[in-house]
């Protein structure tokens, strides 16, 4: 940004929050520059991919309907009619309650107004929202009730979401689930922004103790709360996020539209290419943070004699991490996900794994469509549904050999390196009620993987963990290997114990047969 767009971000922060912040003398000096060749790809494709948000908080705090509301464009009567437009079952209807992970769009045109049905209460179809929208966002609804908790984790972290709505409701206070959640987003490196629903009914002496609250719990994580009242402070705010250290709070009513216009500037402000130069967009986490970019992926380096071939740096490294997977009578095999590095096109080859035996096969993309709509080329931060085949005409895709979880790889990766069913971790207990000991079995939830693994051993001060403890631990997935690289983050939980993870080395398969 220019520097005086810089002063004005500052300054905007220090009377908020009474923090002061000092510009440094290369922050005075700096110029807005020329577009690189790489800038000005980047900006292409933010038009291409969609921005994704996810909502989470405790159970009846208003997540369903304030992303109802803010689709329908029309206010809830104050009985929840927002969020019959989000609920995908009869139970959910009838209980009011979130029990599945449900997506909606909403779409801006380039005035950054939002793009409406001209029938009040309906809905734009998804195809035609994606044809006319100049910037598109996916909102992803998550259960907040405590017996929901494995499809929130799968939310958060198999969905990829670039940034993580936390919704709190201001009668109701910050409750522990809203914590876990905090908790959670916070330990995954995702930016946060804090919805303070239900301020209409609300008295004014509990809204401002959970104001309170939440202020006191950011700066727990050494977040920096802005409370956002106007649109300016909204697009100020929406600069901050990519700095993953600024969050803002916005007090907000479903009922009565107070603070739904700076949300919306929210959404429509924040950048997903300044996410992705941060490192902080789910299409770069877990991939710059773990290796360097000028390094080259193992395997891909060519070989003596091999000069030819050129380096493939990250960026150009194909990943897709595959959360769902359907079988089509007359399409065949159909994966969905959300590209994170790299980018292919239709007829493009890729490999394709691991399966329950670690091994990868190579495929052929035979069409893609994002929204309803076909696609040619796949860029980062695209979701998208592939029909693929096999390149090996004897042997065919089915759901039954492949699962959510897999992922796709450019064909030259060496895949062995990154395949393993034990890997080594450095965790911290976020709660248990008793102690964590070699035996002790949870599900681990990274990306898109989602499977059972046994502590095999710890490697700390005592050879128990409890709630707080922080532990070198080496992990083993109990049915099959999965791929992993060094630096991935990942959630493991069992019932109410629950911790997180960073991964810091991948056993290699031969060793593992050993253990």
């Amino acid at each position: 940004m220019e520097v005086q767009e810089r002063r004005n971000y500052v300054q905007s922060v220090e009377e908020e929050n009474q923090e002061p912040l000092r510009l440094s003398n290369q922050d005075e000096e700096t110029k807005m520059a020329p577009l690189t060749a790489q800038e000005t790809e980047l900006e292409r494709r933010e038009t291409l991919r969609t921005l994704r948000l996810a909502f989470v908080g405790n159970v009846d705090s208003g997540k369903s309907s304030l992303i109802g509301t803010l689709i329908k464009g029309d206010l809830d009567d104050g009985r929840g009619s927002s969020r019959q437009a989000i609920f995908r079952h009869k139970h959910e209807i009838e209980s009011g309650r979130t029990s599945s992970v449900a997506t909606a769009y909403l779409g801006f045109d380039e005035t950054g107004e939002q793009i409406l049905s001209k029938r009040a209460g309906k809905l734009i179809p998804w195809s035609e929202l994606a044809k006319i929208a100049h910037k598109r966002i996916q909102l992803i609804d998550l259960a907040g009730h405590e017996k929901y908790l494995k499809t929130t984790v799968f939310g958060l972290t198999g969905m990829q979401p670039d940034v993580v709505v936390v919704v709190v409701g201001a009668n109701m206070g910050v409750k522990r689930m809203t914590k876990e959640h905090l908790a959670i987003a916070v330990a995954l490196e995702i930016p946060i922004v804090v919805a303070l629903t239900k301020i209409d009914i609300a008295p004014k002496n509990v809204a401002k103790e959970t104001l309170a609250t939440v202020r006191q719990a950011l700066r727990r994580y050494g977040k920096m709360a802005m409370l956002v009242k106007t649109i300016g402070q909204a697009v100020t705010a929406a600069k901050g996020i990519p700095s993953n250290r600024v969050t803002p709070i916005l007090p907000i009513s479903n009922v009565t539209g107070d603070g739904l216009e700076n949300l919306r500037r929210i959404l429509y402000e924040t950048s997903p290419s300044a996410l992705f130069k941060a490192g902080l967009s789910a299409s770069t986490l877990a991939t710059t943070k773990s290796m360097n970019q000028e390094e080259s992926i193992a395997g891909a380096t060519p070989t003596a004699g091999d000069s030819k071939k050129k380096t493939i740096s990250v960026s150009d490294v194909i990943e897709m991490p595959i959360d769902e997977t359907y079988q089509v009578p007359g399409v065949g095999f159909i994966l969905a996900g959300t590209l994170l590095t790299g980018s292919f096109k239709v007829n493009d080859a890729l490999q394709l794994g691991p399966d329950y035996n670690g091994h990868f096969h190579k495929v052929t993309v035979r069409s893609m469509e994002s929204m309803y709509m076909p696609l040619k080329e796949l860029v980062p931060g695209q979701t998208a549904a592939l029909a693929v085949r096999s390149v090996n005409k004897k042997f065919v895709l089915n759901r039954s050999t492949f699962r959510k979880g897999m992922i796709l790889l450019s064909p030259e990766i060496k895949v062995d390196d990154y395949v393993s069913q034990v890997f080594e971790a450095r965790v911290v207990i976020l709660h248990h009620q008793t102690t964590v000991t070699v035996g002790y079995q949870s599900m681990v939830n990274c990306r898109t993987i989602r499977q059972t693994a046994e502590i095999i051993s710890i490697e700390s001060n005592q050879d128990v963990i409890r709630t707080g403890d922080r532990a070198l631990v080496r992990f083993r997935f109990i049915h099959a290997p999965e791929f992993l690289k060094k630096g991935m983050r990942f959630v493991f939980r069992d019932g109410q114990a629950k911790g997180i993870g960073k991964v810091v080395r991948i056993i290699p398969a031969e060793q593992c047969e050993a253990l």
